[in-house]
């Protein structure tokens, strides 16, 4: 095997105010070019020139720097040097993308400012490879709610596509589509990987990872087989104490805590057989699994803790464990001008959840029913199965005009369950309730979206482009619920059904002034469906609700929402391509935007109220000066505002939509040397800022906002021969604790204490690789 390179592409990104001069740079500078650029060769030794990604943004294989859209795509020799192990660590290096995470697997993304936490599908797409993996129907009705985060172990890359994406990806990504693209089996060459990594954290233990994977030709240039196992377990580094008898706020006077009790355990294995048959059949069945078991929640409880006293309080332990299988069945058939592709699906998701209702069961039956905290718990979990079949036509015309063409079908079938039960020795205690629980739910609930979709390209010119793209698309769901007990005010049951049905287009215009100048203009539109509500019983809340001016049949569902993004952006290369910069504007209006309301009754609904507007930039720059340094720094700026007054809220005409930090940016140094006996060897840093955001729209609260943190990394490798690598690493250096979600008890805002999920202490660790 040969060596593996030490000097790796990278994407920089510099100063928004930068954008300007660098697009009339562009502008001023070059002269109508030939029909497409010349691809950039791979970054050699010896040379300053930046390696190219291939990507398959618009599902063709192009270079990164072809694609007229604004895009990050890190390859896999990148997201080893990072350190990318989640789509946390992956949003801290990307321009505009900023993840919500309450932990492990508890994601909520969101692009450009598209924030929403309410309804039954995100504002940002989420694929493994062809399959979309983001949760479906009943995922906002769990506090865990959230996206899974697949191990980034043996992926070749990651792209990241801002700006509506909903002629090729489909409704939920109106924001952007975030996707993974997994290494495929090589048909001619052996190959066997390796590593283990040993590492401790900041008020923790050890942490363990073990990763491995072997590729074997079956036969020659026919059939091989690949195989990818890993497994993680990090110890905790937060404390959990009993709550104080008489004081959510507080810790009980003489307490023990139980120690580092976030721990997780996470374990998995990707198979993929390729078969290339006569005739130009090719046929790959794959089968991903990984189960994710968490000791508590990545939480801590202010008061009385805080980011410099990472404890938590709580009565009763909060395991969780999340399990996904991913089967997929990819066929293609080549032709001379055309490829025609089937890719099948079946994607099966489950969440087992225990969560504390210790406190929200206090603060709204105290004194009424009970006089001090005591225990009591809300098991909950539900399921997933969903079955997607896409087919695709992608052209290779010899002329001016390429297309894309195809049909989606996705089927989800999502059943939940939820109980708060009357904790043992409760009604002996404060004398009976006369009801056999607090709560008790169950939700069946189905979803099927159907699209046909096309994307046409037209050389116009040499060097203008024109894109059209459409997405015809109907979604139907249905949902039956049943609830009963004391918080439900009884027993209750509701059925309905919605249909939603439109048209996305998308307009491109692109002019490639020469190999290395691209400007590209784009008008989209982006869709989510609307869908069934989380009902809230009338005869609990129905009085609250009058008040929000919604008629009968919001209450059981909402309407879709929809935006506008209107956008340009430049990129370039210069310096013999040592020197790259992309840039882009852009400028987005959401109409019948899906605000959730918490009611006061305990319960929340999810209504359509009114327009926000996005407007921002992005900047990513890349710079080799010599073969030995590559440079790198980044910016965006978003500034998402609501349009009007939320009724039944605080939110405010102009105010700023939640989890939306205004700056966001990144850079970094790499530098290769040769250390004695002429071993290879890097030096890296890293250096990552999140800015403030807004996680209320209640002013009033202590837990409105949260505060900017930035992260720095470290990391050295050395090569010892041709197959071992040793790498140290130093993560968070200065032990910067970031809040990166305020999470709900139970969908229960509480004013006084709330939960905050925060960024990993301090890590340091070892990590030796082999390489046959």
């Amino acid at each position: 095997m040969s060596k593996r390179p030490l000097a790796h592409p990278v994407f920089a990104r510099c100063a928004i105010a930068a954008c300007i001069p660098l697009l009339s740079a562009s502008l001023a500078g070059s002269a109508l070019a030939q029909a497409a650029p010349a691809p950039a060769p791979a970054a050699e030794s010896g040379t300053t020139q930046l390696e190219t990604v291939e990507v398959t943004a618009q599902k063709r294989r192009e270079t990164a720097q072809t694609v007229p859209i604004s895009m990050t795509a890190i390859n896999e020799a990148k997201l080893e040097k990072l350190g990318i192990e989640s789509v946390s660590d992956l949003a801290r290096q990307v321009p505009s993308l900023n993840v919500v995470s309450a932990g492990p697997g508890q994601n909520v993304l969101i692009l450009r400012g598209v924030a929403s936490t309410a309804g039954t599908a995100g504002t940002v797409g989420y694929y493994l490879d062809d399959t979309p993996i983001s949760a479906s129907s009943n995922a906002s009705l769990l506090s865990s709610r959230g996206l899974i985060d697949p191990s980034v172990f043996d992926i070749s890359r990651i792209e990241v596509l801002r700006g509506p994406q909903g002629s090729l990806y489909g409704s939920s990504s109106m924001g952007g589509t975030v996707k993974y693209v997994t290494n495929q089996p090589d048909l001619k060459d052996f190959d066997a990987r390796a590593s283990a990594t040993l590492s401790g954290t900041q008020g923790g233990g050890l942490n363990t990872a073990v990763k491995g994977l072997i590729n074997v030709p079956l036969l020659a240039n026919v059939a091989a087989m690949r195989l990818s196992v890993f497994t993680r377990n990090q110890d905790g580094y937060i404390d959990r104490y009993p709550i104080a008898k008489n004081d959510i706020n507080g810790i009980a006077p003489g307490s023990t805590p139980q120690k580092d009790v976030n721990t997780e355990h996470t374990r998995g294995a990707r198979l993929q057989l390729r078969v290339e048959l006569p005739d130009r059949w090719s046929i790959t069945p794959s089968i991903f699994y990984q189960r994710t078991a968490l000791g508590a929640p990545f939480q801590i409880d202010v008061p009385p803790g805080s980011l410099d006293n990472l404890i938590q309080t709580r009565l009763v332990a909060e395991p969780s464990v999340q399990q996904s299988t991913l089967s997929n069945l990819a066929i293609h058939k080549g032709f001379d001008d055309f490829e025609l592709v089937s890719s099948s699906s079946f994607y099966h998701r489950t969440v087992e959840m225990t969560e504390d209702a210790s406190k929200v069961l206090d603060f709204f039956f105290d004194p009424a029913l009970q006089t001090y905290v005591y225990p009591g718990a809300m098991k909950g979990s539900y399921r997933n199965k969903e079955f997607t079949q896409e087919f695709r036509f992608a052209s290779n015309f010899k002329g001016p005009l390429q297309l894309i063409a195809g049909a989606f079908y996705h089927d989800v079938r999502a059943p939940l369950n939820s109980s708060i039960a009357i904790p043992d020795g409760y009604e002996k205690t404060f004398g009976p309730i006369g009801f056999s629980e607090f709560y008790s739910g169950a939700r069946q609930a189905t979803m099927k979206e159907k699209a046909l979709f096309a994307e046409a390209s037209y050389q116009v010119l040499p060097s203008l482009t024109a894109r059209l793209g459409l997405r015809a698309f109907q979604v139907d769901q249905t949902f039956a619920q049943q609830g009963d007990g004391l918080l439900n005010g009884g027993p209750s049951s509701v059925v309905g059904d919605s249909r939603d049905k439109g048209v996305n287009p998308k307009l491109n215009l692109s002019w490639q002034l020469n190999d290395d100048h691209m400007l590209y203009a784009t008008a989209a539109k982006g869709y989510r469906p609307g869908g069934p509500n989380n009902p809230a019983p009338a005869s609990v809340c129905g009085a609250e609700v009058a008040k929000l001016g919604l008629d009968a049949d919001s209450l059981n569902k909402y309407k879709p929402d929809t935006l506008w993004n209107y956008e340009v952006g430049s990129k370039n290369s210069w310096l013999n391509r040592s020197l790259q910069v992309n840039a882009s504007l852009y400028y987005i209006d959401w109409s019948k935007v899906q605000q959730q309301i918490v009611l006061n009754c305990g319960f929340n609904i999810t209504a359509n109220f009114g327009k926000a507007v996005s407007k921002g930039a992005e900047l990513e720059l890349s710079y080799r000066p010599t073969s030995a340094l590559t440079l790198s720094a980044g910016a965006g700026y978003t500034h998402a505002t609501l349009s009007n007054d939320v009724p039944g809220t605080p939110a405010k005409q102009g105010d700023t939509l939640l989890n939306v930090p205004r700056w966001t940016g990144s850079t970094s140094a790499e530098y290769t040397m040769r250390l004695w006996n002429d071993l290879p060897a890097f030096a890296r840093v890293d250096y990552t800022f999140t800015g403030q955001a807004n996680s209320l729209y209640d002013r009033t609260s202590p837990f409105a906002k949260r505060a900017a943190y930035a992260l720095t990394n470290l990391k050295f490798g050395v090569d010892a021969g041709e197959h071992w690598r040793t790498t140290f690493f130093v993560d968070n250096v200065f032990n910067k604790i970031g809040q990166t979600d305020l999470p709900t008890a139970i969908s229960a805002d509480l004013p006084t204490t709330r939960r905050y999920a925060i960024t990993r202490p301090r890590t340091i660790g070892l990590t030796v690789s082999y390489g046959y």
